[in-house]
């Protein structure tokens, strides 16, 4: 730490100086109230200066009060005691519990491989049930809506086609040209109406 010297008008000054490569450092005032940080008393916190202050029991050993309390060991550091040991002892026994967990591991995936070859063989049977009820569907609902519901149905399927075709000549005559698609499906109306006809032929004796 450099020394400080009061000058003749009593104000703290570092004295100049010699620098290493010859150069001369000019002297420098202190800062009235300044103190140096070597100087400065060293920080305690409000808990250590209210142990300080703390009257002591008359009588007290501090030795065997010490003693004392470096004896005293948390929960914590007990813990951590215990694990150590058992860390040390681990080598001895560690092979044969590490035996149990690996066989425990190993017949761990056959519940699961169970389940999964249940829920496919699941997901294949109702794969394989799905086209039969489909193709049972309709039949059943034939059955269940009676013969008349299934005509009466046809025929109006039929009658679409009809109106279709219908627009289909309007469009002609209007000059419209065609596709060939639609030229086919104007070839088929002669028959879709004969169908008609029958159906609602055999409908009609159906109501009688």
């Amino acid at each position: 730490m450099e020394q400080y010297v009061i000058n003749e008008n009593g104000e703290k000054v570092l004295a100049g100086s010699r620098r290493p490569d010859g150069t001369i450092r000019k002297e420098r005032r202190i800062r009235a109230g300044y103190t140096p940080q070597d100087e400065q008393p060293t920080y305690q916190s409000t808990g250590a200066m209210w142990k300080q202050g703390v009257p002591k029991c008359p009588g007290l050993d501090s030795s065997a009060a010490a003693a004392a309390s470096a004896s005293a060991k948390s929960k914590a550091a007990k813990k951590n005691e215990k694990r150590k040991a058992k860390k040390a002892d681990g080598p001895a026994g560690g092979d044969d519990a590490a035996a149990p967990s690996s066989s425990t591991q190993a017949a761990a995936p056959k519940p699961a491989a169970a389940a999964t070859a249940a829920s496919s063989s699941a997901a294949s049977s109702t794969a394989a049930a799905a086209p039969a009820a489909a193709a049972a569907a309709p039949a059943a609902a034939a059955a269940a809506e009676g013969p008349a519901a299934v005509l009466d149905r046809q025929i109006k399927a039929l009658s679409k086609k009809v109106r279709q075709c219908q627009a289909l000549n309007t469009r002609a005559a209007a000059g419209e040209a065609l596709s060939a698609q639609e030229q086919e499906k104007l070839g088929k109306m002669p028959g879709w109406q004969e169908e008609i006809k029958d159906l609602e032929h055999q409908l009609a004796k159906m109501l009688v």
